[in-house]
């Protein structure tokens, strides 16, 4: 009786696996699935190791396991590929691994993939692809200062370095980034057994539109091999004001802008506004900062000038800003009333006097009614004479 239970649990699991396989579907590519634990791998003595597991429908796990360099039609041939188990940890339990080792591997860098071939010549080729390279370089790029922070104006080293490279190649190093032009201070290298390190010194004054540019450190070398690093600069420098800032006068009320750049964003100040009311308004974006300010001022002039003061940690400026006396709304509305009343007067007249000439004129044309009547009569007195 317990054989016969067996049997059936054993039956009905075999059934669901091939149901679920079932379910797949013709191409089921969903469930085709790769992983690498690593995109770039180094050569070691002409070898690379390949920690790889991947899954599949189970129509394709018993086909065969195929590793190709370039493109799926250049297949490795058995001298050049081992399969090496263990070297993929942890595995998946729905994975199987394909981990290999390369042998003979070239001396310019390659691409290599994988793929699954079954069935009557029925493949499905992985997009992933994994880079071998007889020498992987890092790159690093720092400012050869203590604080992250650098100060315009004053000069600073940095440095560029290659952790490891191919001996026996040079590589050209190339800087980008800068507002102004560094000074190559020193170049350095350093023979090991297998690698050579190599660095790259630069003495630069940074000047404030550094502040926030991005220098990139490029190192190129045999076999069209390159690789980069990046840093974004922080440059502190003395705050600036800007001749946009100026001040005007409306009448009583006096209203002056204040506009200044610096790191770390600067303090606006203004001496006139000590002790006594007013109504300021402050706004800051990355490095620049904006105050303005309206107050009721008497006895202000044209020659009347505003000083605004800007400082940070590394110190202050100052600028006095001249006020421009402007008329205000109800002075030009005033002057614009007037205006239109004066030519409004010289219309009404141009119309006076044209009436009374058209009026003098009809007059002086006009025939008198008794002077119509002698006439009439003298009429009737030679047509009747005429008469027989």
């Amino acid at each position: 009786m317990m054989k016969w239970r067996l049997l059936s649990v054993l039956l009905f699991v075999l059934f669901m696996t091939g149901l679920c396989n079932g379910c797949l579907g013709p191409g089921g590519d969903y469930s085709f699935r790769l992983r690498l634990t690593e995109k770039c791998i180094e050569t070691e003595r002409g070898r690379a190791k390949i920690p790889c597991a991947f899954s599949a429908p189970m129509r394709a796990l018993s086909g065969r396991q195929v590793w190709f360099r370039g493109s799926p039609e250049f297949p490795l041939s058995p001298a050049e590929v081992q399969k090496k188990p263990g070297l993929m940890r942890p595995m998946i339990s729905t994975e199987s691994e394909c981990s290999v080792v390369l042998r003979n591997t070239r001396d310019t860098p390659e691409e290599y993939g994988f793929m699954l071939e079954w069935g009557a010549n029925e493949r499905h080729i992985f997009p992933d692809r994994v880079k071998v390279s007889p020498c992987l370089v890092k790159v690093e790029l720092t400012p050869s200062t203590y604080s992250a922070n650098l100060l315009a104006g004053k000069e600073t080293f940095l440095n560029c370095s290659l952790s490891k490279h191919c001996p026996g190649i040079d590589p050209k190093i190339t800087w980008k980034g800068f507002i102004s032009t560094p000074i190559l201070m020193q170049k350095s290298k350093k023979e090991m057994h297998e690698y050579s390190g190599y660095s790259e010194r630069l003495l630069y004054t940074p000047v404030p539109e550094d502040h926030q540019a991005e220098i990139t450190c490029e190192a190129m070398f045999g076999n069209n091999q390159s690789a980069s690093a990046k840093t974004v600069l922080t440059v502190h420098y003395h705050p600036q004001i800007l001749t946009s800032s100026a001040c005007s006068l409306q009448q009583d009320q006096l209203t002056c802008v204040c506009v200044s750049q610096g790191v770390p964003s600067p303090d606006i100040h203004w001496p006139l506004l000590q002790n006594k009311p007013h109504l300021t308004e402050s706004s800051a974006s990355y490095v620049t900062v904006r105050s303005t300010f309206t107050m009721t001022v008497v006895n202000f002039t044209s020659n009347s000038t505003v000083m605004c003061v800007s400082r940070n940690y590394l110190g202050q400026t100052n600028m006095t800003l001249p006020v421009n006396i402007t008329e205000g709304f109800t002075n030009a509305y005033k002057w614009t009333i007037n205006g239109l009343l004066i030519a409004l007067f010289i219309i009404l007249a141009f119309c006076v006097i044209c009436f009374w000439i058209k009026a003098k004129y009809l007059k002086l044309t006009e025939v008198p009614y008794s002077s119509l009547e002698k006439t009439a009569e003298t009429m009737n007195t030679e047509n009747n004479i005429k008469t027989p």
